[in-house]
């Protein structure tokens, strides 16, 4: 990818979920980062929320991703003392000399009196909920241009008067990939007989963000008609502020159909391979989240060929073709939140609905819902075409605005006090 010839003078630095944590930014933050670097361009990750402590590290491209990336090395800088990292992107912005600095994360608990000092903030944001909200609105004030991973979250902040660039998420093709499922469920001890669900996600809140409860309330009208139906769930099942998800399946009399991973494996010890062999067990993935900026795993299950069925609220109907590639669940209620917006919840009735049809669906002589899921994929969320496609584009064109011959001087790009 990388062209000598090509200027690629531009210093930035990257906010967001470490790289290496596993999360939907940290892995989409690795896919860009690598790639920006295997180009040629000056990448440096502050790592916030999910992040290392202490002091900077290097990261090696074969570790974390493979060997297309060898001999590429990425510097970490940690967390400092505010977890969103306000305090970081002045900080580390400063140390690392960047001239531009982007941020792939939630803005609402950013610190205005540190966003002032940014002379070229770009915010890289997730509208999740709608109308924005006002705290969102509030620090983009501070942005010198503003990036959306989803035409709802564009839409929803132009109400607001904002204008943004839209650039959708992607994932990485080469690891998420159909493979076969006998050998998948052999190797991770699943019957072969069975037409499993998969949820994946991280289990921090209650009521679930993620729509733990609905799914599982799904999954048992659909048990009671398929006693062949089980559930298979990689997330963490013990958390302070989580969602009982054990407990909730044993309720229902469903426990002993359902499957759990390791929690220690769950939080910190599977990668973007592992994450693909265990899509690849599933029949379908169930993802009926209620607020979501773009939606990362869904796009990943149908680059493997499986189909998702997610919630008709904020971004997620734009992620999949519905009755080709998954299907999207009514919503049936709404909830007022502390920042004075709504959260749709997804209708336990209509994802039941949305299971019988994929059920149907899959069953189907002949049907072609892998190569379906597969060429939606390629065609619309391909990390390698959108970096080519979008990134260095952009990256390109911030370099000629930022480092102009009559500008050389602002090559620090936080203000001075």
């Amino acid at each position: 990818m990388a062209d000598k010839v090509k200027r690629r003078d531009l210093k930035i630095l990257w906010q967001s979920n470490a790289p290496n944590s596993g999360s939907g930014y940290g892995v989409f933050t690795r896919d860009l980062l690598f790639r920006l670097l295997k180009d040629g361009w000056k990448v440096e990750c502050s790592g916030m929320g999910a992040g290392i402590d202490a002091y900077p590290v290097i990261l090696h491209g074969e570790d974390l991703i493979d060997d297309r990336f060898k001999g590429l090395k990425l510097k970490l800088y940690p967390k400092m003392h505010h977890g969103y990292g306000s305090d970081s992107l002045v900080f580390h912005g400063k140390q690392s000399q960047a001239n531009v600095i982007f941020t792939m994360q939630d803005v609402w608990p950013l610190e205005n009196n540190e966003l002032s000092k940014l002379k070229v903030w770009i915010s890289y944001v997730p509208i999740d909920k709608y109308p924005v909200p006002q705290n969102v609105i509030e620090k983009l004030q501070f942005a010198y241009k503003i990036i959306t991973f989803a035409s709802f979250g564009q839409k929803a902040l132009e109400e607001k008067g904002f204008t943004s660039t839209l650039i959708v998420e992607g994932t990485d093709t080469e690891i998420f990939k159909p493979m076969d499922k006998a050998e998948m469920r052999k190797k991770y001890g699943l019957p072969q007989d069975i037409f499993l669900f998969g949820v994946i996600g991280a289990n921090k809140e209650n009521p679930p963000r993620k729509g733990y409860q609905e799914a599982i309330e799904a999954f048992k009208l659909f048990y009671d008609k398929h006693p062949e139906a089980r559930m298979f769930f990689h997330t963490q099942q013990v958390s302070p502020t989580g969602f009982p998800i054990k407990q909730l399946a044993n309720h229902l009399g469903i426990g002993d159909k359902c499957f759990y991973i390791d929690d220690y494996r769950g939080s910190f010890n599977s990668r973007s391979q592992d994450i693909a062999e265990e899509i690849n067990c599933f029949d379908v993935l169930l993802h009926p989240s209620q607020t979501e900026g773009f939606g990362l795993l869904p796009i990943e299950a149908m680059a493997c060929g499986i189909p998702p069925i997610v919630t008709n609220t904020t971004a997620m109907p734009e992620m999949i073709v519905p009755g080709v590639t998954g299907e999207v669940a009514k919503t049936d209620r709404h909830r007022f939140t502390p920042d004075a917006t709504w959260v749709w919840t997804a209708d336990v009735e209509d994802i039941y609905n949305c299971m019988e049809r994929l059920y149907s669906k899959l069953h189907q002589k002949d049907n072609t819902v892998i190569k379906d899921c597969r060429d939606h994929v390629l065609k619309n969320f391909d990390i390698d075409k959108l970096v080519v496609e979008k990134w260095i584009p952009l990256m390109s064109q911030l370099q000629e605005e930022l480092l102009t011959p009559q500008k050389k001087e602002s090559n620090i790009q936080i203000a001075s006090s």
